[in-house]
């Protein structure tokens, strides 16, 4: 674990290869990411940092209830790190019998196997045997490309060299010896809700201690 956080810059050196690339369409007007646990944390923060995306997540199975104007205009992506998460791949079964435009991003495994049966643009992610959680650089990247933004693409590249996090070591220590003993809960904006869930993620399945996190200003009213 050590070594992918140290690691973790280098994800944004990543270019994604699109199988099928052809068929991808246009820019669309919506996009719903269909993914579990850690497999959909680039997109929450897709979501938080870019709006205008119109990136949605689905964390279910099956595809959730809409107009069928929205149906026109979306795409389902499919995200399974590992490519045999069975409630994405009920999501992306949904999407292609509904006729909806569909895409698939995993390391491998059934996702994988099922897109390019279907001829569905496809990404298969680097197998570098790290946690889902921990390959949210390579995640972001492979959104990007899906969507055709080369503009950011070019942005998040950059974090290849900004990012160092041996730097930031000494305080990840502090803090850690701080929260020794007690339960974090993380407070955020709803811009930054994302990053509040992504780091009690970390704490629950990588510390393996319990943590919450809440959003200002609902949680005021709670």
């Amino acid at each position: 674990m050590r070594d992918a956080i140290l690691n973790f810059p280098r994800q944004f050196s990543y270019e994604p290869h699109v199988a099928h690339a052809d068929v991808l369409g246009g820019p669309t007007a919506r996009v719903l990411v269909a993914g579990m646990g850690g497999s959909h944390l680039a997109a929450d923060i897709l979501a938080g940092a870019a709006p205008e995306l119109g990136i949605a997540v689905h964390s279910d199975y099956g595809l959730p209830a809409m107009p069928a104007y929205e149906r026109s205009e979306m795409l389902v992506i499919a995200s399974s790190y590992s490519g045999n998460t069975e409630e994405t791949l009920d999501a992306f079964a949904h999407a292609g019998e509904a006729h909806i435009p569909r895409a698939a991003i995993a390391v491998g495994g059934e996702l994988i196997r099922r897109a390019e049966e279907a001829g569905v643009p496809a990404i298969q992610l680097p197998d570098t045997n790290i946690q889902p959680r921990s390959a949210l650089g390579f995640g972001v990247r492979a959104l990007l490309k899906l969507l055709g933004r080369d503009d950011y693409l070019h942005d998040t590249a950059a974090l290849a060299k900004l990012l160092i996090p041996a730097a930031l070591e000494p305080q990840g220590r502090t803090i850690a010896e701080w929260c020794r003993g007690r339960v974090p809960v993380i407070y955020a904006s709803g811009k930054n809700k994302a990053i509040a869930e992504n780091w009690k993620i970390k704490l629950n399945e990588t510390g393996k201690v319990p943590a919450f996190f809440n959003v200002v200003p609902e949680l005021n009213h709670n």
